[in-house]
C-alpha cells in the first residue's frame, strides 16, 4: 500500500510541475510519466483491494475448517497438461492479482515503449502520425494505453470489487477505505479523456490553467487521505480502548481486592456501568470461553478482526493437551521415552500438523503472530520433521526439504485436511486428524506436553489485550440493540 500510495504521489507531483510549466512540459516526459507512475500506482492499489478478499476468505475457510472438515484433495502436476496449470491452481487470490499485475504492467510497458518509439509526435522518425506542437502532441492515440489500468480499474474492477465486499463488516474500516478510494478513482478517466479530445472554446481556457493530467489529481489526494487516514484512525481508537479496558479492569480488581462490590442492573451501558463490565474483561472469563465454548470468540475474531487463527490455534493446543493429561494421569507411571512409536509418536504428528497450519511461516496460510524467540525454538523442534510429512507417493520420492515447491504443493491443503475428522456430524477433536505425517519420523527428545506453552501464552496475552475486549464491547452492543 506505501508502494501505490509513493507512486501515485510522485505522479501527483509530477503533474503540479507540469501544471506551473504551462505548456513547457516536455511532451515525452508526460508521456512517460501516464504510462509508468500512473498504471504502477493504480495497480497497486488494485492489489491492495484483493488483499481484503483474500484476507476474508482465508478466514472464512478457518471457520470451515474449524466447523466442516474435509479430506485433503492433492493435484498431481504429473496428471495434468500443463505443469504451470497446478501451480496456478496452489496460489491465493492475492497472489493470482499479483501476477497479472506484473504481466499487464510488462505489456503496458511494451506497448508504450513500441508507441513511443514509432510515433513521430514524440521526435523525428517514426511510423505514423506527424510532427506536431507540444498542445496537439499531448492528443491522439498514443495516450490510449496509459489510461487503460486507470479505466479499467475504476469502470470495469471497482465495481466487482464492491460488489464482492459488500458482505464484509469488519472492525478496521478496511472495507469503507477501500470503498471510498475506489469512488475516488471514478471521475478521473471521463475528465481526463474530456479535457484531451473535447474542442469546444470552453475546454481550450480550462486546459491552460489546469492540464489534463490533473484532472487525477483530486481522485489521487482523496486515495491517499484515505489510506493514510484509516490506519492512524485505527491506532489512535485501539490505543483509547486498550487504555480504557486496562483501566477499567484495574479499577474492577482493585474493587475486588478491597471486597467492594457494585451492583448495577441497568439495561444500557453507560460510564458509570464500568464496574459491572470489567468482570466480563477478565482473563478469568476469557479463560472459561476458550475452555468452555469459544465458537462466538473464533466467528467474531474470523469474521469482524481477521485474526481466527490465533483462537483456532488455542483450541487446538486446548484439545492436544487435554488429551495428553489424560492419557498421563490414567497411566502415571508411562515413560513416554520408551515407546516412542505409540502415544509419544502419535502426539507429535498431531503437533506437527497445528505447527504446519497454524505457525510455520512459509506453510501456514495465515501464521500467528508470535515473538521471534518462540518461532525459532519451535522451528528447531518441528522444522526438520516438516519435509517426512505423508504427501502422495509421487511426491514422496522428491527430496521434500523446505523450499517454495514443498510449500506451493501443501499449503491449500493444509487449511482444508488439517482437522479431518472420521466423525464430521460430531463435535471436532484435533485428535481425530488424519496425519500425513509416516511413523519413521523422529520425535526430538525434548518434546514434551510443554511443546506449545510459549506460544500458547504469547497468543493468549494478544487474545486478552486486543480481540477479547472488543468481543466483550461487540457482544455486549449487539445484546443491547437486540432488547
Amino acid at each position: 500500500m506505501l508502494s501505490a500510495v509513493a507512486c501515485l504521489h510522485v505522479f501527483w507531483i509530477l503533474c503540479m510541475v507540469a501544471y506551473s510549466m504551462g505548456g513547457k512540459y516536455p511532451c515525452a516526459a508526460e508521456y512517460w510519466i501516464m504510462n509508468i507512475y500512473l498504471p504502477v500506482g493504480i495497480a497497486l492499489y488494485q492489489a491492495n483491494s484483493m488483499q481484503l478478499l483474500n484476507v476474508f476468505g482465508v478466514q472464512e475457510k478457518l471457520l470451515l475448517t474449524a466447523q466442516q472438515p474435509n479430506r485433503p484433495h492433492f493435484i498431481n502436476p504429473s496428471e495434468s497438461s500443463s505443469r504451470y496449470l497446478p501451480r496456478w491452481r496452489q496460489l491465493n487470490l492475492v497472489q493470482r492479482t499479483e501476477l497479472g499485475i506484473a504481466i499487464g504492467i510488462s505489456v503496458q510497458l511494451l506497448v508504450s515503449l513500441s508507441i513511443f518509439l514509432t510515433s513521430r509526435k514524440f521526435h523525428s522518425f517514426g511510423t505514423f502520425s506527424e510532427h506536431v506542437s507540444a498542445a496537439e502532441c499531448r492528443r491522439g492515440p498514443e495516450w490510449i494505453p496509459s489510461i487503460l489500468w486507470q479505466l479499467l480499474w475504476s469502470w470495469v474492477f471497482a465495481p466487482y470489487v464492491l460488489w464482492r465486499i459488500r458482505n464484509i463488516h469488519d472492525i478496521h474500516h478496511w472495507r469503507l477505505q477501500i470503498t471510498c478510494c475506489l469512488i475516488a478513482a471514478l471521475p478521473g478517466s471521463p475528465m481526463w479523456f474530456a479535457a484531451l479530445y473535447s474542442s469546444t472554446d470552453t475546454w481550450a481556457v480550462i486546459n491552460k490553467y489546469w492540464v489534463p493530467a490533473l484532472w487525477f489529481a483530486p481522485g489521487i489526494m482523496a486515495m491517499e487521505a484515505v489510506t493514510i487516514f484509516f490506519p492512524c484512525y485505527e491506532l489512535v481508537v485501539s490505543r483509547g480502548q486498550r487504555d480504557r479496558f486496562l483501566g477499567e479492569l484495574q479499577a474492577w480488581n482493585d474493587k475486588k481486592t478491597n471486597s467492594v462490590q457494585e451492583s448495577d442492573s441497568a439495561p444500557s451501558r453507560t460510564t458509570s456501568e464500568a464496574s459491572r463490565v470489567p468482570e466480563g474483561y477478565s482473563r478469568g472469563a476469557l479463560e472459561r470461553c476458550l475452555e468452555e465454548n469459544s465458537s462466538a470468540l473464533l466467528r467474531f475474531a474470523a469474521a469482524k478482526e481477521f485474526s481466527g487463527e490465533n483462537i483456532l490455534f488455542l483450541n487446538y493446543v486446548r484439545d492436544w493437551k487435554a488429551a495428553w493429561e489424560k492419557i498421563g494421569e490414567s497411566s502415571p507411571e508411562y515413560d513416554w521415552n520408551c515407546d516412542p512409536q505409540s502415544h509419544r509418536l502419535h502426539f507429535f504428528k498431531i503437533a506437527l500438523e497445528i505447527y504446519v497450519f497454524c505457525v510455520d511461516m512459509n506453510l501456514a496460510e495465515f501464521p500467528i503472530n508470535i515473538e521471534s524467540r518462540i518461532y525459532s525454538d519451535l522451528l528447531e523442534m518441528f522444522g526438520e520433521a516438516c519435509a517426512y510429512r505423508n504427501l502422495p507417493e509421487s511426491y514422496n520420492t522428491m527430496a521434500m526439504h523446505r523450499t517454495k515447491l514443498s510449500t506451493m504443493i501443501t499449503v491449500e491443503e493444509d487449511t482444508q485436511a488439517l482437522c479431518f475428522d472420521a466423525y464430521p456430524h460430531e463435535e471436532q477433536s484435533i485428535m481425530q486428524i488424519e496425519s500425513r505425517v509416516p511413523n519413521s519420523v523422529i520425535v526430538p527428545t525434548n518434546f514434551t506436553v510443554d511443546a506449545f506453552d510459549e506460544a500458547e501464552k504469547s497468543i493468549k496475552n494478544l487474545v486478552f489485550t486486543n480481540t477479547w475486549p472488543k468481543f466483550i464491547d461487540f457482544s455486549s452492543d449487539v445484546s443491547i440493540d437486540s432488547k
